[in-house]
Formats: C-alpha cells, sequence, structure tokens
C-alpha cells in the first residue's frame, strides 16, 4: 500500500492539470482510490498500515474537495504553478469593484427584508451569472498565464461566495 504524496492532485486522479476539470473522471477515479485504500479494508493490519490507510485516504479526500470546487482549484492551480497566494489578505483596490461590492450587499440586505421568492430567486440567478463570468476569466487567465490577473478574479470570486453565504444565511 502506498502512493506519491509529492504528486499534484491532477497527478493523483490522473487528470490533465487544467481549470476545467471532467467531474465524471474525477469522481470515477476517487471512488477507485477510496476503495483500494480505505480505512474498512485494513481492519485486520498492523497499526502502522492502518495509519498509512487513514493518511492516504485524508489526502485522496483533501485532492477530491478541492478539484471539484473551482474556488479551491483555482487557488491551487496557483500554487502547484509556484504563485504563492494569500487567501488571507483579500483585498482588492478596484474602485469600480468595491462599488459593485457595496451595491451588492445592500441590494441582498433589501431583498432579505422584503422576502419577495421572486426577488430571491433573481437575485441567487445573478450571483450565479457573477460567479460564472469569474470562471471564465479564470481560465482564460490561467491558460495565458495571467496570474496576477488570476489572482484578482479569485478574489473576485471570493466575495461573491461570501454575499451568497451571508444572503442564505438571511434568507432562513
Amino acid at each position: 500500500m502506498t502512493i506519491n504524496f509529492n504528486q499534484n492532485y491532477f497527478q493523483l486522479f490522473e487528470i490533465k492539470k487544467n481549470f476545467n476539470v471532467d467531474t465524471n473522471i474525477l469522481e470515477k477515479n476517487y471512488f477507485e482510490l477510496q476503495k483500494k485504500f480505505h480505512p474498512d479494508k485494513y481492519v485486520n493490519a498492523t497499526d502502522h498500515e492502518k495509519r498509512l490507510s487513514l493518511q492516504i485516504t485524508s489526502y485522496i479526500n483533501e485532492a477530491y474537495e478541492t478539484l471539484k470546487d473551482d474556488y479551491l482549484k483555482s487557488i491551487y492551480l496557483l500554487k502547484i504553478e509556484g504563485y504563492e497566494f494569500d487567501d488571507q489578505n483579500n483585498t482588492l483596490s478596484d474602485p469600480d469593484f468595491l462599488m459593485n461590492q457595496m451595491e451588492l450587499r445592500e441590494e441582498s440586505e433589501n431583498i432579505a427584508l422584503k422576502k419577495d421568492k421572486e426577488d430571491i430567486k433573481r437575485f441567487y440567478l445573478k450571483l450565479n451569472n457573477l460567479k460564472k463570468e469569474c470562471l471564465k476569466e479564470f481560465e482564460k487567465n490561467y491558460c495565458n498565464n495571467f496570474f496576477d490577473e488570476f489572482e484578482k478574479k479569485i478574489k473576485e470570486m471570493k466575495f461573491f461566495i461570501s454575499i451568497e453565504n451571508d444572503f442564505k444565511k438571511s434568507d432562513l
């Protein structure tokens, strides 16, 4: 029982390193690896083998969760390209985007107060479209090695995810 912890997540799942991942292949390979290394398979193994199985499945799970989430995958792609991204320092100085943030926050608060189902549906659709646009830009910037622009789009995506999560909480 062995796995190379030095390989990147794309190599682990034997898929092309790309922003767009075929989720069917990712899932198929994930289940194959889980079947091979799952701790339940090693119930009668030595303590060392049990620990190793847990480490391997933990690595597989982390890789899977990263590659199926566009935001996490974006950060990971930058990381394996050698570009460090500080997820904690997530500020943008683009005045247009900052204004857009304030307007979206205000819009979400107004809609949450009114609780109109059609407005709520439209707002979720609007956020989805903004995230899709970000994803298109991610891919374009990544393919062209524009990592500074790629990082900017990651920060924008994080904002859209944040506002969506806040809106979901207020929508309850």
